[in-house]
């Protein structure tokens, strides 16, 4: 990850750290003397004079989060649902630290307990520090809970010993606690991209009536592959995804270098491919998103990475970034299909794309890729977007963007399957018919389409590819990345 950016931050004075702790105090007496309940402060342990960077935010965030989690299960065990748990909240942002002020109607001595168990199990629990203080003011501490002081992060001895003697230096403890954040972050971020790909094929294989393709409904133009090969597929390739997102969120290389992180994803999408075939039984449900959809994980991995998206849910506008990575990341992808045009020839073990390009100068999914993806960010991702805000359901926005691409995507399945000629008619008459038609009577074409399709044995299997990854991006808008 780009630590010059996550560990960037401002150093707080001995004399702000003073004033802070005052400040404290005061918020506490006036909560408490307000609010003669349970007061939590929440802060982080954090070392040396800078106290707040974009690692520190986002810890601050997942802490809070996590102490809202507990309050919400404290007050339903306790039958007490329709009390006012949270009576007043206060934060205190400042280049000395984050820090939170909660007042509740909870029992002070269940809370420390349960704050005390997070502080134990979270993979980053040794870095909050929640005190849980009485209405008089005295704090409840871990020992009368039978709990143990809390240990160094480097030695494992009483922290308040090694604190005491300064057996470490604040780098050394800084270092650790980044090392930490750093490792949490990836592993939960690059998961919830595997896992939200994962969806985005789910979503895709059961979006029907699509043309030709593999549904819930029917195999369409396909003997050898049903929904469930699909679903195996799916499942198979998700640590492909996760390991994707996770080489563009490490990676400690320059812009220019991205050609290079592009090269270690494709070694590793061969070896996905493997594993699909062997789910498979051999059959080839997924080969193009193992492409385009490790290329999404991983670029998204490096933006997040890159230019800091501490946010655990995205919006469109996060994504602006994602074509300019894409086509650094594939500056060379071309250059197979250039070679060809110098080729008097036909090359041996020439592939369908390939022949594709020789004959027709059809780029497919490699020109499509090296630009950036445009159909998707320009195109697909827009229009489905509208459609769900127009009313129309997933399936049905799914479907009239489906219909979108394949009017004018280069996408080889469809050209090989039905040839060139009869490709770029059926392209033709699409456009035309979406371009004079509304949603509702594209969508009582998709019967006959399908029906068309399915007898003349043409999948655009491209098309549901870029489907798949307009699907992607949807989710990533709607389901939060989870850091519990």
């Amino acid at each position: 990850m780009n630590l010059n950016y996550w560990c960037s931050g401002t150093p707080a004075s001995m004399e702000d750290i003073l004033d802070a702790r005052e400040e404290r105090a005061a918020v506490q007496k006036q909560m408490l003397s307000k609010h003669p309940c349970c007061l939590v402060c929440f802060t982080l342990n954090i070392p040396g004079p800078v106290k707040t960077f974009p690692f520190t935010r986002w810890l601050y965030e997942v802490g809070k989060a996590e102490l809202i989690n507990i309050t919400q299960y404290l007050t339903w065990t306790g039958k007490n649902n329709s009390a006012r748990t949270f009576l007043e909240i206060r934060e205190i942002r400042e280049n000395t630290g984050e820090e939170g002020f909660f007042a509740l109607s909870l029992d002070p001595l269940k809370m420390k307990s349960s704050l005390t168990k997070l502080e134990e199990a979270h993979p980053l629990g040794r870095l909050f520090d929640f005190d849980v203080l009485r209405p008089d003011g005295s704090k409840v501490s871990r020992r009368e809970l039978g709990y143990s002081q809390r240990t160094c992060l480097l030695c494992g001895d009483p922290a308040f010993v090694c604190g005491r003697s300064r057996r470490h230096s604040a780098r050394e403890l800084i270092t650790r606690e980044i090392s930490m954040m750093e490792t949490f972050f990836e592993e939960r971020m690059s998961r919830h991209l595997g896992l939200i790909m994962q969806k985005a094929l789910f979503y895709e294989v059961n979006t029907f009536l699509k043309p030709g393709l593999v549904d819930k409904i029917h195999n369409g133009a396909h003997k050898d592959m049903c929904a469930d090969t699909f679903v195996k597929s799916a499942y198979a390739l998700t640590p492909y995804f996760t390991e994707s997102a996770r080489m563009g969120l490490s990676w400690k290389g320059e812009f220019q270098d991205l050609p290079q992180l592009f090269s270690r994803l494709r070694e590793r999408g061969r070896q996905a491919e493997k594993e699909m075939f062997s789910a498979t039984g051999g059959v080839n449900t997924h080969k193009g998103i193992i492409f385009s959809g490790g290329i999404f994980c991983c670029a998204l991995g490096y933006l997040i990475s890159e230019h800091g998206l501490l946010t655990s849910r995205f919006i469109i506008d996060d994504f602006s970034l994602l074509p300019d990575i894409i086509k650094k990341m594939l500056d060379n992808l071309m250059k197979d299909y250039v070679s060809l045009e110098a080729c008097r020839s036909e090359p041996k073990n020439c592939t369908h794309g390939e022949q594709l390009y020789r004959s027709y100068r059809l780029g497919g999914i490699r020109r499509e890729a090296a630009g950036g993806f445009p159909a998707v960010f320009e195109k697909g991702l827009p229009l489905f977007s509208t459609l769900l805000h127009k009313g129309y359901s997933l399936n049905q926005s799914g479907c009239l963007t489906l219909l979108s691409y394949i009017s004018f995507l280069e996408d080889t399945n469809l050209f090989i399957r039905a040839g060139y000629q009869k490709a770029r008619n059926i392209q033709q008459e699409l456009t035309s018919f979406l371009s004079s038609s509304s949603p509702k009577e594209q969508l009582r074409i998709l019967p006959s389409l399908d029906r068309y399709f399915t007898e003349q044995h043409i999948s655009p299997g491209g098309s549901a590819d870029m489907l798949a990854l307009t699907y992607f991006l949807y989710f990533l808008t709607e389901k939060p990345c989870c850091f519990s």
